[in-house]
């Protein structure tokens, strides 16, 4: 149902919808901020998230990594809140608080009474529009995050990931380098270039506000445009729109060193953006044939024939505005003869090809994704994610209570179709990463 509601300073539009079984609203600001609230009985406390729809999609060499780098920035004070005030005010109270950065969004958080919910608000926009950045601030917080690469860095598996993402994509690709970034450009970074990206990327109308708990949405509407309606700026963001394309798009290397005794045939699949027609099909397929407990590699390569220690991959949701390029990593002791692996898989994959997938592995995984909504009732965080990611990917948080109808969409023909398309000899790539 649409209604208007009006007040003294803003008009605003109001929908409402029933998110994951929880009643939900939205408002949009005069100035372009979503609000989004699910009224989720439970506890006093409240979950915020404040989501910007940038992310490292957004740099530019120079400056990779600076998305991440303004996520630490954030925390390091503004105008009315200086210093570690919000740090101190959100644990004062008993809250939590944090955040983190994506090819495609940056988000804040924070687990709150609801009684500081105002306060929360008003720190919030107070960053949104007053942050304060300086050179000692940044020199400071550069070797924070310099010390984070380097940790980060320090395990042989996030390393070795990070060094085939640096091959995967085509120079001018939105997520060519990763979220992480380049450490020489970080530890360069300098106040003005930090100033410059929170000009061009952090305002209302490229942000929405998600407040999830047992909360009135007529009350947190009400705060939140007393805290955000003063901020005006306004900023007209587009998507790039010339991206090279993927498909046939072949990895910058076909082998890479590995400093441990184990190999790996990361098998790089072009996936399109999701807001294509093939996504939910691919994910569906991509899931069945590789990633699931009873998968079709894992019944045969790890159950069967013992072959591989694990396969997975480093990307969890795959949902992605770009179209961007997946991988699916076979893990087995570094020997020879693993040779048989890459055989049994492209066999697996002409079966697929040829014959598709049979009715009750679609019905399982249904029953999977039906089971993992269910679960995600209980959290706030969870519930929040989901209207997020709808939000986000879709500009419609009420796709998040019914995603899974795309999915059961999806027919035996419709795996067969992609399978064709995205499995492919010339889409399919296997990086062979092994000891030097």
């Amino acid at each position: 149902m649409i209604k208007l509601l009006f007040t003294a300073s803003v008009a605003l539009i109001c929908l409402k919808a029933n998110a994951v079984g929880y009643p939900s609203h939205s408002v949009t600001l005069n100035n372009g901020l979503k609000v989004i609230v699910c009224e989720k009985p439970g506890n006093d406390f409240v979950y915020l998230q404040l989501v910007y729809r940038t992310g490292s999609k957004d740099e530019v060499p120079g400056i990779r990594g600076m998305a991440h780098m303004f996520e630490h920035m954030m925390f390091r004070g503004t105008v009315n809140y200086p210093g570690d005030a919000f740090e101190k005010n959100i644990e004062g109270v008993g809250g939590q608080m944090n955040a983190s950065t994506h090819n495609d969004f940056t988000e804040y958080h924070e687990y709150i009474p609801k009684s500081s919910l105002k306060l929360c608000l008003d720190m919030e926009a107070d960053r949104m529009t007053s942050l304060v950045v300086t050179q000692d601030i940044l020199n400071t917080e550069r070797q924070v995050v310099g010390e984070e690469f380097r940790n980060w860095t320090n395990d042989w598996h996030r390393r070795m990931l990070l060094d085939e993402y640096k091959v995967l994509y085509p120079d001018g690709h939105p997520y060519t380098v990763n979220t992480i970034g380049n450490l020489e450009e970080i530890t360069a970074f300098t106040a003005a270039q930090c100033m410059k990206f929170y000009d061009n990327y952090y305002s209302p109308n490229n942000a929405f506000l998600i407040i999830t708990g047992d909360v009135k949405s007529e009350e947190i509407f009400a705060m939140a445009d007393k805290a955000f309606s003063h901020i005006i700026k306004h900023l007209d963001l587009k998507l790039q729109e010339k991206v090279p394309d993927l498909n046939g798009a072949s990895p910058k290397k076909e082998e890479m060193p590995l400093d441990q005794m184990v190999q790996v045939y990361s098998y790089a699949i072009p996936y399109p953006a999701v807001s294509s027609k093939d996504y939910y099909a691919l994910d569906m397929l991509t899931n069945l044939v590789f990633l699931d407990e009873n998968s079709i590699m894992n019944n045969r390569l790890i159950k069967k024939n013992h072959l591989v220690y694990v396969i997975n991959s480093d990307d969890e949701s795959r949902f992605y505005l770009y179209p961007s390029i997946q991988t699916f990593n076979f893990y087995m002791p570094a020997a020879v003869g693993n040779a048989k692996v890459k055989k049994a898989v492209k066999e697996e994959l002409a079966k697929v090809k040829q014959d598709g997938i049979p009715q009750f592995m679609i019905d399982n995984f249904i029953r999977s994704q039906e089971s993992a909504l269910v679960q995600s009732n209980y959290s706030v965080e969870q519930l929040s994610g989901l209207l997020a990611e709808a939000e986000l990917y879709f500009d419609d948080y009420q796709k998040a209570y019914n995603m899974i109808d795309e999915y059961k969409k999806v027919t035996p023909e419709d795996l067969k179709r992609v399978a064709s398309i995205y499995f492919a000899d010339d889409r399919i790539h296997v990086i062979n990463i092994k000891p030097d």
